[in-house]
């Protein structure tokens, strides 16, 4: 049994599911892998990844919890909270997503860790919606992101060009149903799942 920890934020928890058990995108993921691998969801409704923010994800129960399962494979979507302007600070946000990797990195099952760049943050009513801002997303947490899986070769999937508009996230950052399943094939068809190499 192959075990995927899908870390994230409100995007992997399912905000906004009627029933993110099964809507969210890692149950999807799960239905598509089959019963040789168990898909567990440690996404957090409003994470960051600064260890300062206003709701760290290094500070909340699933993180830990995420670490003691001892994964075989992590997918780490998260930065979309740090594009709140009391969060974001490029050489911070830098910092501790580099240490969030190395935490897992360094667990005993040294699991292979898939890097995910972000949906698109869009403005349906024309201001940030719960604070997040585009613009720090695409000129700021997404470059990071691409910048630090190139440096340490670890793999990554960009969703830059999932959601193009709202239509699938009405409130301009969470997947509804559709919008779920269209992330969940997305992160199926783009990981090579029989690569399991170190």
């Amino acid at each position: 049994m192959i075990r995927i920890a899908c870390i994230g934020d409100s995007i992997t928890w399912g905000f906004t599911l009627l029933w993110p058990w099964k809507q969210s995108y890692p149950a999807l993921l799960q239905e598509k892998l089959g019963p040789n691998y168990l898909v567990r969801n440690f996404g957090y409704n409003d994470a960051a990844v600064r260890f300062d923010a206003d709701m760290p994800y290094v500070k909340k129960k699933v993180y830990r919890d995420s670490l003691a399962w001892n994964p075989d494979i992590v997918l780490l979507m998260l930065g979309t909270n740090d594009t709140k302007r009391r969060n974001w600070d490029p050489d911070i946000f830098r910092r501790d997503y580099r240490r969030i990797i190395r935490s897992y990195q360094d667990l005993p099952s040294a699991p292979r860790i898939i890097l995910v760049a972000p949906i698109r943050i869009h403005l349906p009513l024309k201001i940030p919606v719960l604070g997040l801002y585009p613009e720090t997303m695409e000129e700021g947490v997404r470059p990071a992101i691409r910048e630090i899986a190139a440096d340490t070769g670890l793999e990554l999937v960009d969703l830059v060009d999932l959601f193009p508009d709202s239509t699938y996230c009405k409130d301009g950052v969470h997947p509804q149903a559709t919008g779920a399943k269209m992330l969940a094939e997305a992160i199926f068809t783009t990981v090579n799942w029989k690569n399991h190499e170190r």
